[in-house]
């Protein structure tokens, strides 16, 4: 036989022995699964199975494709920070894996939720029937070492959820991206959200578990609004928010300051435009003070028409559309409409006024077109955002100098007849923003001093925590003040009334007005507060080249 061909036989037998061995050793090391990581001593919870009275257990849940989805946004929280996070199980030996990082710390709490009452201790969470935790309703599943808990409407559906900071075998859970073949076994963090419904007989339900986050984070807290305050660890706080489905990184968090300039009455008189048509030369002196705030509001006291004919004066006023062009370049961002003339010209003068500031992106407020009253209490709460600190605006009047709305539409303006709607609009409001402004059409006109019924509303919206009350009306300037909540030690700045911003007005103190000026601080844990409150004083002045509104 030739040589060559038996050494090739038996180099071929010898590969073949290698590889049936290599074989072995690989199918013996896959069949080798880390120990659990050492918790706190258990007690039984007398359920069993994956499906509970209470729901099923969390990573076994067939509909929670929630898996697969954080990981694929790049703003998602499992996706953003992946270069720089550390991966504990990575830095150490196959031995040491199931060692936590040195810098985990384990926090301990408890928490209503819902009709329930969440516990976090020994790593461990559970829900129990009530605070004396003699009855366990669900609990967390036994391959989880719980970090931190947080109770809060994070998704803002207007009930709370329960948010878990997470120790877990795998990266993924049992739905894993369609680019995974094989889950791995390592210790990761996630973050997990349930919700709770007393209408289902699982009341506990997953709404989103992440894969490994990529961050490390030492603690999660509830942030202002909806949003969570996620500290990393070398990094600092972080904010992210509910968006569409799932958590997202939204900002670092670090404060943030911005500046509000609210204005009284624009009543336009017609011979304010004797000597400019344009209206601009009403607001040339006043504009760059404007452009300089971050949001602007004022109340606009004469309604705007489109039809040469409707420009009026005194007692039912039509403004024209120039008027709403001035006001734009001025710097405004919102206007509110609640007041005594918003129906001088009628309900279609309402659906004028709004098209045509919607058109320039600038949102009204405290009225509506009839077709946009649903008869909702949310439809009177508009939010504006400038660097992550948001503002509601709100607007109430007394009444609308005899008139009403149409019976069909009801809610078309914005009114202190039903207090029940103002606290629901309010809470709704607070929950929504960082700060809410209401505008408070009242009072007696040409009066200095607040009326009785000033100071009973004025009480009245401190008590619902509103932070800022604006009032119009009376054309003449009135007091403000600081009223602080007896019960909740809310407190409530109140400028009772900051007279005409612009006016042809004569009688004495009606060419004289103000102009709230606020900054409003945002912390990098969340907290928001009135830095500081001012009035800039201005006035409206009449000279040959026509009237102005200037500071004084």
């Amino acid at each position: 036989m030739n040589k060559s061909l038996i050494k090739g036989a038996c180099v071929a037998a010898v590969m073949l022995v290698i590889a049936a061995a290599m074989t072995v050793i690989l199918l013996h090391m896959k069949s080798e699964k880390p120990a659990t990581p050492q918790k706190g001593e258990q007690t039984g919870t007398g359920l069993s199975g994956d499906e509970t009275p209470f729901g099923k257990d969390q990573d076994s849940q067939g509909d929670l494709s929630s898996e697969e989805n954080a990981t694929s946004g790049e703003s998602d929280i499992a996706g953003k920070g992946q270069e720089s996070g550390t991966d504990p199980a990575e830095e150490t030996s196959s031995e040491e894996q199931e060692h936590f990082p040195d810098w985990v710390s384990w926090y301990e709490g408890s928490a209503d939720f819902s009709d329930s009452y969440a516990v976090l201790k020994d790593r461990e969470v559970r829900l129990y029937s009530d605070a004396s935790c003699e009855t366990i309703r669900w609990n967390g599943d036994e391959d989880w070492s719980v970090q931190d808990m947080v109770v809060k409407d994070v998704d803002y559906d207007g009930a709370e959820e329960l948010i878990l900071l997470v120790w877990k075998h795998g990266s993924y859970g049992d739905t894993m991206p369609f680019w995974v073949e094989e889950n791995d076994n390592r210790l990761r963090q996630h973050i997990f959200i349930y919700s709770y419904d007393l209408s289902r007989e699982a009341r506990v339900k997953a709404i989103w578990m992440s894969s490994e986050i990529g961050f490390d984070i030492t603690s999660i807290e509830p942030g202002m609004g909806d949003s969570l305050i996620v500290s990393v660890k070398d990094e600092g706080d972080h904010l992210w928010r509910w968006r569409s489905f799932g958590l997202k990184y939204y900002a670092e968090a670090e404060d943030s300051e911005i500046r509000l300039l609210l204005a009284g009455d624009n009543l336009i008189h017609l011979p304010l435009l004797s000597y400019d048509r344009s209206g601009m030369s009403l607001y040339s002196e006043i504009a760059p003070v404007i452009r300089e705030a971050d949001i602007a509001a004022i109340n606009l006291e004469t309604i705007l028409v489109s039809n040469q004919g409707e420009i009026s004066d005194y007692p039912r006023f039509g403004t024209p559309l120039v008027i709403g062009e001035a006001l734009t370049d001025a710097g405004f961002d919102a206007i509110n409409l609640a007041n005594n003339h918003v129906l001088d010209k009628g309900p279609n003068a309402i659906n004028t006024t709004v098209s045509f500031f919607r058109e320039k992106e600038i949102p009204c407020f405290g009225a509506r077109p009839g077709a946009e009253d649903t008869g909702s209490y949310k439809d009177g709460v508009t939010i504006l955002e400038e660097k992550g600190i948001k503002v509601a605006f709100l607007g109430y009047t007394y009444g609308m100098n005899g008139m009403t709305c149409p019976k069909d539409h009801p809610n078309m303006v914005e009114t202190f007849e039903d207090e029940e709607r103002m606290i629901r609009q309010i809470d709704y409001a607070r929950s929504r923003a960082d700060v809410v402004v209401v505008y408070a059409h009242w009072g007696e006109e040409y009066e200095t001093e607040p009326s009785e019924e000033q100071l009973r509303l004025a009480k009245f919206f401190a008590e619902q925590k509103v932070d800022v009350v604006i009032g119009s009306h009376p054309h003449v300037l009135q007091k403000q003040e600081v009223i602080k909540d007896e019960k909740s030690g809310h407190e409530t700045i109140v400028y009772y009334s900051l007279g005409n911003f612009i006016s042809g007005q004569d009688k004495e103190g009606t060419r004289d007005g103000g102009i709230a000026d606020l900054t409003i601080l945002k912390e990098a844990d969340g907290s928001v507060s009135v830095k500081n409150h001012s009035m800039l004083e201005i006035r409206t002045t009449k000279s040959e080249d026509g009237y102005r509104v200037e500071l004084k």
